[in-house]
Parts: structure tokens; sequence; C-alpha cells
């Protein structure tokens, strides 16, 4: 089954982002998005450990993919606010993505 959300969001809550405060972060991601009233836009996922530790609490958002790294809940209400809500990555957040995680990937 398909979503119908505009953007779906993942959050990692592997073994290494959980200590980094990703739990937090998931948490202010789902307040923000109700706040909002982005609810039916953005489908927002726990995931387990993605690979990017040491960026941790890591997130993407798709469609892109975007990736974020060190999002805390400051920075979980801005992505909300920013990429969500206005369709603007926060260029200051994302963090570069090494071939290792995109190679065979398009």
């Amino acid at each position: 089954m398909f979503s119908e959300s505009r953007y779906r969001v993942h959050v990692c809550l592997g073994p290494n982002c959980g200590p980094n405060g990703s739990k937090r972060t998931l948490a202010a991601f789902e307040a923000e998005i109700a706040r909002l009233g982005l609810g039916v836009d953005v489908e927002l996922i726990a995931t387990s450990c993605r690979g990017r530790c040491e960026l941790g609490p890591s997130v993407n958002v798709y469609p892109g993919s975007v990736h974020y790294g060190h999002v805390d809940e400051i920075a979980a209400e801005l992505i909300c606010l920013q990429h969500l809500a206005r369709d603007e990555v926060v260029e200051e957040l994302v963090v570069e993505t090494p071939s290792r995680w995109t190679k065979g990937r398009r």
C-alpha cells in the first residue's frame, strides 16, 4: 500500500541515535506536525539503524531523499516549519551523503 502523504520522514531510533536523543526528536516531530496541521501531508516513521551513527539523531525526508544530521528538538521544529510546511530544505542542517550510502542507488 502506498502512502498518500506528501512527505515521509524517517527518524532513526537505532542503538547509537537513541542515546543522542532520537526519541525526543521523534516526539518533537509528532508535536510540531500536529500543531501545524500537517498530519495528512506527513507520514512520520521511526526506523532502525540506518548506518549514519556519527550523524545521530539522523533524519531522512522523502521525496529526495534529504539527509539531516544531529537533529534535536529545535531542529525538528525547524524542519517541520520550513521543509514540511513551506517546501524549503533547511540547508544548514543537511549533511553530505557519502558515496557508500548511495552506491548503486539512484
